[in-house]
């Protein structure tokens, strides 16, 4: 689908025309260890040739549309709003679900990149980030896929091709375009199986051929592949609907942790604690200072997560919103400084990179002022991502 910008498209080249374009490649649920793990041939060709993240660090809960809006934005999500998979928006009553209403603008907040890209005079392109879809402020890429989930890999990658061959002043200098395959397999089997072997390889085959591609059509193109999580095996699911009177609450059920949003808040806290199961009871506002959770209503009045690399939920009565979890294998939303297996990936390769370079450090809201470095945007001042956490991977550090 293609929208009007707000720029003629002359205009816009012009306006484009200093910076090489950039690339991104989405690869959701990609652990920092795959790669190596299961000889990713194109990932590490790229990262020996490149620069990468030793420890790419989601936002809390550490899941996909938080940190998707996350790197679009520059903000935690406490601060842009997507807090969870699955929560309540006390103001109007309604509920979130990614399943359910994902492509609605007005649960997102921040000024995504795409729309600052178009504002600057740069066209951008996106198939299937979360959010490009949702028309967040109003605004849309120039060009982007609504999501669904059977598309192939060789749509995406046609896609992907087609928009580099567009007449120069019709082109993108931002492209973006998404891959699924290794999350959904790591919940379904767990990150160890071999059906996750196989989605790494089917991924990075894709990841291959989209950059021979691109860069037979457009040299000097910037190419970033980054994930926004990893993946833990699960050691168990925990039902604990019986385990105090939930009457009057409604539950968000994240999976790793469930969102209680109740009218007797203290009460249940009190009858869950005073079971002693495998899982924390913490009040809105009083997570650890690390996870930067706090200061937004959508978050629930209590939140419940697992000890362990747990499942967790409850089915409320009245609740008709509420849904039990799969028992899945994989899942990924816990702290990132306790799990390491919630570290992800980013590599960039292409002439603003220093070859070699490996910064030690770095957290998913960096993307986008890195971002905006390579694509000469000025961006928002207010943001959490700072360009001096992966100043290290390009050539010339800048500002």
């Amino acid at each position: 689908m293609r929208v009007r910008t707000v720029c003629a498209l002359l205009a816009c080249a012009a306006l484009a025309a200093g910076q090489p374009p950039v690339l991104v490649i989405a690869l959701d649920g990609f652990r920092h260890d795959y790669a190596r793990r299961d000889g990713a041939e194109a990932l590490l060709a790229l990262e020996r040739e490149g620069a990468s993240i030793r420890a790419w660090s989601p936002a809390f809960p550490s899941t996909t549309f938080p940190n998707f809006h996350s790197m679009a934005t520059g903000l935690r999500p406490a601060r842009h709003g997507i807090v969870a998979m699955v929560f309540r928006d006390r103001e109007t009553g309604r509920g979130f679900s990614y399943m359910r209403n994902a492509a609605e603008g007005f649960w997102y907040g921040g000024r995504p990149i795409w729309e600052v890209a178009e504002e600057q005079g740069v066209l951008s392109a996106a198939y299937f980030w979360p959010g490009t879809e949702a028309g967040v402020n109003g605004r849309y890429p120039s060009y982007f896929k609504r999501y669904d989930p059977r598309a192939a890999h060789e749509e995406r990658i046609g896609q992907v091709l087609d928009w580099f061959r567009l007449p120069e002043s019709e082109r993108p200098g931002l492209a973006i375009v998404y891959f699924a395959d290794v999350d959904s397999m790591g919940h379904a089997h767990g990150p160890d199986s071999p059906q996750v072997n196989d989605a790494v390889r089917r991924v990075d085959a894709a990841v291959g051929e989209i950059v021979r591609g691109v860069r037979a059509l457009r040299a000097g193109v910037n190419i970033l592949v980054v994930s926004d999580h990893g993946m833990s095996a699960v050691d168990q699911v925990i039902d604990f609907t019986g385990d105090a009177d939930l009457s009057g609450c409604k539950a968000a059920n994240e999976a790793p942790m469930t969102m209680l949003y109740c009218e007797e808040p203290e009460r249940v806290r009190a009858e869950l604690l005073a079971r002693e199961r495998a899982y924390t009871v913490e009040r809105r506002g009083e997570l650890a200072a690390h996870l930067e959770y706090e200061g937004n209503a959508r978050i629930g009045d209590l939140i419940v997560r697992p000890k362990g690399k747990s499942i967790v939920y409850a089915l409320p009565p009245g609740d008709a919103e509420a849904a039990a979890v799969p028992a899945l294998k994989g899942m990924h939303g816990y702290d990132p400084a306790s799990n390491p297996e919630m570290l992800g990936i980013l590599i960039g390769a292409g002439p603003a990179f220093r070859p070699g370079a490996r910064v030690e450090e770095a957290r998913t809201v960096d993307l986008y002022p890195l971002l905006g470095k390579l694509l000469g945007l000025k961006l928002p001042e207010e943001v959490d991502g700072k360009f001096s956490r992966v100043r290290g991977l390009l050539r010339e550090s800048g500002r």
